[in-house]
């Protein structure tokens, strides 16, 4: 007879300790307990739970107090008043794509005569390059606007000036050590005090400011009067913009960007920019999209057109106003996102047998490449080999011309900008904490890799790949009016993750069934007389092989599924152990 095979879980498992003190507070004021704990693991307390759980736009900063906001205004209404040629120049992921959607709209309702600029992935990376300032030229522009980046682009920017450019810089990303050359830098980072406890809030993303700037341009140029109605709606549906590049561009769901990505999602099924609700029919979302929605759904269809050199698709999508165009252009996407996919399943296998034997040899920093890798997934490949190694991965390929260009993903606690800025030469490159870009000359690859392994030395242990878990729980602890009051906590997101709860000792009641494409799979667990339907995305090759009967332990998150017009509660996996009886 053979014996089932023993299933080991990816991630080590990290049981959060209750709080009863803080938890209990919670629980006074109606909270389910299990619901009160899982505010409590996220840090927020009685006194925050209520604009935390119903954040309201007035709660937002005033526009005004943005750096450089009163110079940006300046050149904008100088651009209205002397009729001048503006460029926005964009990014080709999600967060730049969307806040030049939002500035091009805004400054055609201004009048201005306006074009867009969007850096390609491969020919010009990230911020300006010499196809920027070619652009420059040739639209005879008099402003430039950089959304989502330009903070670190020196030399490009002391070009423009020299041509009688005024450049406004619309940026979340960090300040080099000087100023750039420009008439307004409008990045909440430079505020004093930005990221100090009691400082100015810091984390909108380039969408994020774009809007705010947005709201308080209108205002300006509507000389602080009551705006009139469509320049209201437009603020209105401009927020679903921002919602998506805030969750895509993976900023914290606390403070300011809860307001604008409650309110966000609330307008993308019914927004008049027709490419939005295009986008949620092409992503079958049913009812207002979530944050998940976005991150999962939205932000991958979006982000597909950048990644394979086809960044105007998104774009078009998220500027046209004519429903004929906007529906080709969503089908487009979806087009574009099943290659992305296809292409990423290659890549993480043409990689995994040089990521394994890089962990296998000791290194901390994973750094692995080829001449023909397709540099637009990279990004998407480097995170799940982080998320299965727990190592900072640095994945590049080559884009002729004696350049080489990759994407980085780090662990929390390190700092990929600063882990680059000291492996330099070889390596330039820049970026946040935990996702950077970088590029070198490929002869220099293996000075590269070293220069990491060296830059990377004095620098914190990696940790084991892991999950925190809220609290170990019971399936009939999930009734469905439980799960609707953790729904009610949403949007989940980076800084407050999805709930997630342990249930031990869980019986199997039939073999996984595949779906979908076949890569997923359904699992029917019991336990107590309480039986539950999991699904396990992306899981159906390592659970193929369990049978009926087995008992497991299992790391998942709730939620409710509504199906012609039934609602049941049933679970998602994220990992999974199987145990002796």
């Amino acid at each position: 007879m053979v014996e089932p095979t023993a299933l080991a879980p990816r991630f080590t498992w990290h049981l959060r300790p209750e709080t009863p003190v803080a938890r209990d507070a919670l629980t006074k004021l109606g909270h389910p307990p299990l619901v009160a704990q899982v505010l409590a693991n996220r840090n927020v307390g009685p006194e925050e739970v209520a604009g935390f759980l119903e954040p309201k736009l007035k709660d937002l900063p005033d526009p005004s107090t943005l750096p450089d906001f009163d110079k940006a205004i300046e050149v904008f209404l100088r651009a209205v008043a002397e009729d001048h040629a503006v460029l926005i120049h964009g990014d080709y992921d999600v967060d730049g794509t969307c806040g030049s959607a939002i500035l091009l709209r805004l400054f055609r309702r201004m009048g201005l005569r306006v074009e867009v600029f969007l850096p390609d992935r491969e020919q010009d990376g990230y911020s300006f390059g010499p196809r920027s300032l070619t652009a420059v030229r040739e639209q005879n522009a008099k402003v430039v606007v950089a959304v989502d980046n330009g903070t670190t682009a020196f030399e490009p920017l002391e070009e423009l000036a020299s041509m009688g450019v005024s450049t406004v810089i619309v940026d979340h990303h960090p300040p080099g050590d000087r100023r750039p050359e420009c008439a307004a830098l409008v990045n909440p980072w430079t505020a004093p005090g930005a990221g100090e406890p009691g400082g100015p809030f810091p984390h909108f993303c380039g969408g994020g400011l774009a809007w705010m700037m947005a709201w308080g341009t209108l205002r300006a140029f509507h000389e602080g009067g009551d705006l009139p109605e469509a320049d209201r709606i437009f603020l209105k549906d401009a927020l679903a913009l921002a919602a998506i590049a805030t969750v895509g561009d993976v900023m914290p769901l606390r403070g300011p960007n809860r307001a604008l990505v409650c309110a966000g999602l609330g307008r993308m099924r019914e927004s008049s920019f027709p490419g939005l609700p295009a986008l949620v029919k092409n992503a079958g979302i049913r009812g207002n999209p979530t944050a998940r929605d976005i991150g999962f759904r939205i932000g991958p269809r979006l982000n597909a057109a950048g990644r394979l050199l086809r960044g105007e698709v998104a774009f078009r999508a998220l500027t046209t106003d004519d429903p004929v165009e906007a529906r080709k252009l969503a089908d487009e996407l979806e087009e574009l996102n099943l290659r992305r996919r296809s292409m990423t399943e290659a890549e993480e296998a043409a990689f995994a047998p040089e990521v394994e034997a890089q962990i296998a040899a000791g290194r901390r920093v994973i750094f692995a490449g080829r001449q023909d890798a397709p540099f637009g997934v990279l990004g998407i490949v480097a995170n799940r080999f982080l998320d299965r190694t727990g190592h900072p991965v640095f994945l590049w390929g080559g884009i002729g011309d004696g350049t080489a260009r990759g994407s980085a993903r780090g662990p929390e606690g390190w700092d990929l900008a600063s882990l680059l800025a000291a492996a330099s030469p070889p390596l330039k490159g820049g970026g946040h904490a935990r996702a950077a870009g970088f590029e070198f000359d490929p002869a220099d690859a293996n000075a590269a890799a070293e220069a990491l392994e060296k830059a990377a030395d004095g620098l914190d242990d990696l940790p084991a790949p892991g999950l925190a878990v809220d609290a170990e729980v019971r399936p009939g602890d999930l009734t469905s009016g439980v799960v609707h009051a953790l729904e009610g906590l949403r949007p989940w997101g980076e800084s407050f993750p999805e709930a997630r709860f342990l249930c031990t000792g869980m019986k199997l009641l039939a073999a996984p069934k595949g779906i979908g494409d076949g890569s997923h799979a359904e699992l029917q667990l019991e336990r107590d007389g309480e039986a539950v339907r999991v699904l396990a995305w992306r899981m159906m090759g390592s659970l193929a092989h369990l049978e009926a009967g087995t008992r497991v332990d299992v790391i998942f998150h709730p939620g409710i599924n509504r199906f012609r017009g039934r609602a049941s509660v049933e679970w998602t996996l994220e990992d999974l152990r199987t145990v002796e009886d």
